[in-house]
Parts: C-alpha cells; sequence; structure tokens
C-alpha cells in the first residue's frame, strides 16, 4: 500500500477511522467506578482481561468481583487516594479474574468530576507481561538505533527519512537532523543508490525482504574513495497490516570489498603472467614476439599499447649511445576497442623520436618505469607525440599512463606504453608491478629474436658468399644455378652445389 493510497495526514475524521497498531496490541481496558466503589462502565478490551462480562460486571463492587481477600484493603487505600485527594496512581496490581487466576495488570488510574461535581476513577489496565515485552523490544530498539555500529534508518513509504542513528549518519556524512524529512536520493545521489532506491519501491510494494544486497559508491563522508555496504530492506507493517515505510539496515563492508578486490587482482595477475609465460616469445620473429606482448596485456591491463623498439638495437644488435634523440620504430600496437586514440599512436614499421618530457625518453634516461596515476586533459601533451595526437588522446578519454622499459641482458632495447581510457580505474603500483614482470619476460624474448636475426642475417650472408660466382661458360652447354634450402621455414641450410670443368671439354656437376 502506498502513501498515495493512505488517508491523508490533515484529515482528522479519516485518521480517527484508522486503528492504532499499538493500542490494539497493548489491549488497553478502560474500568469508570463510581465513588462508592461500584462499576460504572465497562469495555470490551476488560471484558477480555478480567474474564468477566458487561452484565456480570457492570453495577458490582470493584473491589469484590476483581480483588482476592488479602489484596482489597491494599486496593482500597488506593482507590480512596485517588477518589478523595485527586491524585493518580500508576503501576502494577495483583487482579482476581473470573475464573480465579490471577494476573498482574499494569494500571494507570485518575480521578474525574462530572458536571456535578461527582468524583469518579478510571481505571487504565493492561496485562503487565505485554507492557513488558514492548518495553523490552522498545528498550532493544533504542539501544540498537543509538548504539549499535550498524547502520540503521526508517523511511516513509515516500522514501522520506524519518529517523536514522549514528552510525548511519556517520556513513553519509549528513548530520541525523539533517536526514529526517528529505528524499533517499537528497542524501545519496548518484547512479550506484538509484538501483537501490529502485530496490526499496520493490520491497515497499511487494513486502519482500532484500537481504544483503552490496551497494558500492561514494558519499559526503569520503568523496574521493568507493566503500562497499551490505544492505537488508525491510517492509515495515502494523498490527493490522498498514504500510508505515520501510527499514534500511546498513553495514559497512568496504575492508572485505577491497580484500576480496585485492584477491580477484592477484589471481588476474597470476593468470596474466601464466598467459604471459604461454603466449609471448613462441617464434623467434621480433614483430610476431612484440604483438604477442601487445595481446597479453590488451584488455585484460590496459585499453591501449604500444610497444617501441630502438631502432639501433634492430640494426645492430645494441642500443645507439650516439647524441641527440633516440629513434625508435614503433613494432605493435593494440587497443581494446575502435577509438580514435589509435591515430595518435605511431603505426608499426615507422620511426619516430619523443620529446624529452616524453615517458618513453624518461625511461631511456633513467631505466625505471613512469608511472601517471591521474591525467588532467592539460597534460595529455606530455604522453602525445604532438599536439595533434593530445588532442586524440582527449577525445578518447584517456586519463592513466604508464610506460615502462624493455631491458634484457641488462641493456635497454625499447619501451611499452600503456594507457587507459574507457576503463576508469587509474593504473596503481600492482598494474605496473605487473606490466614490469610481464615486460622483463617479453623483452628477453624479442631480444633473442633480434639476435637470431642478426645470426640468421650473417649466417645467410656467409653461406651465400661460398656459392660459386656465376656458372662457368663450357662449350656445349648452358648452364643456370638455383639454391632453394632444403626445408622451407630454415633459410639458412648446410646444401651446396658446385661447376667443375674437366679436361676433354668434360664438365662435373656436383651437388652436397
Amino acid at each position: 500500500m502506498s502513501r498515495a493510497n493512505q488517508p491523508p495526514e490533515g484529515d482528522p475524521e479519516e485518521a480517527a477511522s484508522g486503528p492504532s497498531g499499538l493500542m490494539d496490541l497493548l489491549g488497553v481496558a478502560a474500568v469508570l467506578v463510581e465513588a462508592d466503589g461500584r462499576i460504572d462502565m465497562w469495555s470490551p478490551q476488560a471484558e477480555e482481561l478480567f474474564g468477566y462480562t458487561f452484565d456480570e460486571a457492570v453495577g458490582q463492587q470493584a473491589a469484590a468481583l476483581l480483588l482476592h481477600p488479602e489484596h482489597r484493603e491494599a486496593g482500597l487505600a488506593l482507590f480512596a487516594r485517588v477518589v478523595e485527594t485527586g491524585r493518580g496512581w500508576a503501576g502494577p496490581f495483583p487482579v482476581r479474574r473470573k475464573d480465579g487466576s490471577t494476573r498482574t495488570v499494569e494500571f494507570r488510574n485518575m480521578r474525574l468530576t462530572d458536571s456535578l461535581g461527582d468524583h469518579y476513577a478510571l481505571g487504565l489496565a493492561t496485562d503487565r507481561a505485554t507492557v513488558r515485552q514492548v518495553e523490552r523490544k522498545v528498550a532493544l530498539s533504542s539501544q540498537l538505533v543509538t548504539q549499535a555500529p550498524i547502520g540503521l534508518s526508517v523511511l516513509d513509504t515516500e522514501l522520506r527519512y524519518v529517523a536514522v542513528n549514528g552510525a548511519l549518519a556517520a556513513m553519509h556524512g549528513v548530520p541525523e537532523a539533517d536526514h529526517v524529512g528529505r528524499h533517499f536520493r537528497e542524501i545519496l545521489p548518484g547512479a550506484p543508490f538509484r538501483t537501490a532506491e529502485n530496490q526499496m519501491r520493490e520491497v515497499l510494494e511487494t513486502g519482500l525482504p532484500l537481504v544483503d544486497e552490496q551497494v558500492v559508491g561514494r558519499t559526503r563522508a569520503d568523496p574521493d574513495n568507493d566503500h562497499a555496504w551490505a544492505v537488508s530492506l525491510y517492509r515495515l507493517e502494523d498490527q493490522v497490516g498498514q504500510v508505515l515505510g520501510i527499514a534500511n539496515v546498513v553495514v559497512d563492508v568496504t575492508d572485505r570489498y577491497e580484500s576480496a578486490r585485492q584477491a580477484d587482482r592477484a589471481q588476474q595477475r597470476l593468470r596474466l603472467m601464466a598467459d604471459g609465460s604461454a603466449r609471448i616469445g613462441t617464434t623467434l620473429e621480433v614483430e610476431r614476439t612484440a604483438q604477442e606482448l601487445a595481446d597479453v596485456l590488451v584488455p585484460d591491463l590496459a585499453d591501449m599499447i604500444a610497444v617501441d623498439i630502438l631502432d639501433s638495437v634492430l640494426r645492430t644488435g645494441r642500443p645507439d649511445r650516439g647524441e641527440g634523440p633516440a629513434l625508435f620504430r614503433a613494432l605493435a600496437v593494440k587497443t581494446a576497442y575502435p577509438t580514435g586514440a589509435s591515430e595518435a599512436i605511431i603505426a608499426p614499421g615507422h620511426l619516430t623520436t619523443y620529446h624529452t618530457d616524453h615517458p618513453a625518453a624518461h625511461c631511456l634516461r633513467t631505466r625505471k618505469p613512469l608511472l601517471i596515476t591521474h591525467l588532467e586533459i592539460g597534460e595529455l601533451s606530455r604522453i602525445a607525440a604532438d599536439d595533434a595526437a593530445a588532442g586524440l588522446l582527449a577525445e578518447a578519454g584517456v586519463h592513466t599512463d604508464m610506460a615502462v622499459p624493455l631491458i634484457a641482458r641488462g641493456q635497454i632495447i625499447g619501451v611499452m606504453g600503456l594507457a587507459r581510457a574507457r576503463d576508469p580505474r587509474p593504473f596503481d603500483e600492482d598494474d605496473l608491478t605487473l606490466a614490469c614482470e610481464l615486460a622483463s619476460s617479453a623483452a628477453l624474448s624479442i631480444d633473442n629474436a633480434i639476435l637470431h636475426q642478426h645470426i640468421r642475417n650473417a649466417a645467410e650472408t656467409l653461406q651465400r658468399s661460398l656459392l660459386p660466382r656465376p656458372s662457368p661458360r663450357r662449350p656445349g652447354l648452358e648452364i643456370a644455378a638455383r639454391y632453394r634450402p632444403a626445408q622451407a621455414f630454415n633459410e639458412v641450410g648446410g646444401d651446396w652445389y658446385d661447376v667443375i670443368p674437366l679436361s676433354g671439354d668434360r664438365t662435373a656437376l656436383a651437388v652436397g
């Protein structure tokens, strides 16, 4: 039942027609006794509490009907005090029920005076055990609300705060008094809490509780960091089923959430390391090895990656120690999704130099990685090749970057650059550590491929130099030769051929 279907609070007639759940729970009985001790009025609740019907009670002496002989003197003294002095009396008193049993009843007695000046005693009574039960529940609720470290709140059917405890106020960063009367979304704006609001409406509508639902977001208490809460929602109803609102129980589980995140990230690092070991260095081809490194890291660690190798290493196998900016050759580029940022990255096969503030230049100078957790738009020129590239990176939303040197056998052979744009998380130290571990392994594989390429080129040059010069001209013979390796995948072999002039116009053709 939504608030829109409830009687308006300002309509006394409609409000008076609705029963009170608390009064029904207590079962308050009313008994009016005349000054001479005779019962004059007897409510239906009195019939249930004491066991006597209206006809059996009205006109009877209250003390004789309701009190055991041993309690009558004390009861009559209290009655006289109320009627004669007008001083009310409240407290428990043992009462005899119709079946002869004794029930301790909680009384509130007061004197009434009619227009003629005659006095009466009005007794309001309820079962003491029921009162104690309600008192215990109220006390427990009060202690939970005020002292428990768990966040507790009550919202009405329009999701306005009715009550909130100090623990929840601290979680929200909003004083308790400032909660009351304000809507849930006023206290907790933002997308993560919009889902929680929808869940509250569903609980109000269905009556089915929602238990231990995790919500992750940021509040005024700590606007710079995510927190996690376990939220439970329960619909509140009175004794007759009228919906009063919703109870919200909140437990801060940020530590548990962070531990789970760390465990997930540790598993991710192990998975990436295992993946890298299996996929990087499967061949002795330089470009293929660089691309394997890119394929492992994107999209699991970064949204985009570029792998650049010093051109001098590719040409000579050694870093160029000459003056001036280092010349890099792009070997591999990959993005996790189509993006204009790819046009800002040097395409594979092309040569480039980087300005002195560029992360790649930093790695080359210091031999150390560089982590940039947050990049403002004005800082993107630091990681871009030029202003046009910086504009493309800004449009793509690049916000964090890191550069890692590729070091093999003590020599820096290149640099790997990674960035995030669509992934909102900034790179952190754990990400940098993982990237460095994979870069170290990949650098050795790349260096091995470069070394193999140089050895192969040298062997191929040597082999071709050992082959015979153009075939000699022999009378009566037209000689042609072609060298082809015995295995298609191995360009360097040990095969040979020769043309040997012999006497008598004879010629020997030899293949070995």
